[in-house]
């Protein structure tokens, strides 16, 4: 299991329970890597009560239904490498990459 950071600005902004559901869709990714392949760049976009995570190689898209609403925005993941914590992502609005 990866290391999760997440940059100031997500913490600051994006409401917890959509981090949370970030989180949730990464782990599952994880656990499917093996068999499905994971892309480094995971793409996340809320509009309304769906948040929808796509990547492009494997070309993959799932959508899953929020019982919340959460202000409309697109939220990227990306995977690093690092000496010391091995491989982690990202978590940031694409305005700050």
């Amino acid at each position: 299991m990866r290391t999760i950071f997440m940059t100031p600005l997500i913490r600051h902004d994006l409401d917890v329970r959509a981090l949370l559901m970030i989180v949730s869709a990464i782990r599952l990714k994880e656990e499917k890597e093996e068999n499905q392949g994971l892309d480094p760049f995971q793409i996340f976009e809320f509009k309304g009560k769906k948040m929808i995570n796509r990547q492009e190689e494997p070309q993959d898209k799932i959508e899953f239904d929020l019982s919340y609403e959460v202000k409309d925005c697109k939220v990227w993941a990306i995977l690093g490498l690092d000496e010391t914590f091995g491989e982690y992502w990202t978590i940031m609005f694409p305005s700050e990459y």
